[in-house]
């Protein structure tokens, strides 16, 4: 009997991460012939977008 491990899970930056999450969504919109997918990969890259300069923002320090 062979024992299963869990499968191993890398942490990556938050900013990393949406970043790769932009990057599929630029490719599904260059790469895909359905208009529907181009269309919903452009609202997702936009809001990946404003995701990722909210978290900027937050990290700023008041005046």
């Amino acid at each position: 009997m062979t024992k299963k491990t869990a499968p191993t899970v890398t942490k990556l930056p938050t900013e990393a991460l949406l970043k790769l999450v932009a990057g599929a969504m630029q490719r599904l919109q260059t790469l895909s012939k359905d208009q529907k997918v181009r269309e919903e990969a452009l609202n997702v890259g936009q809001a990946v977008g404003r995701l990722m300069q909210a978290i900027r923002d937050s990290s700023k320090l008041p005046k």
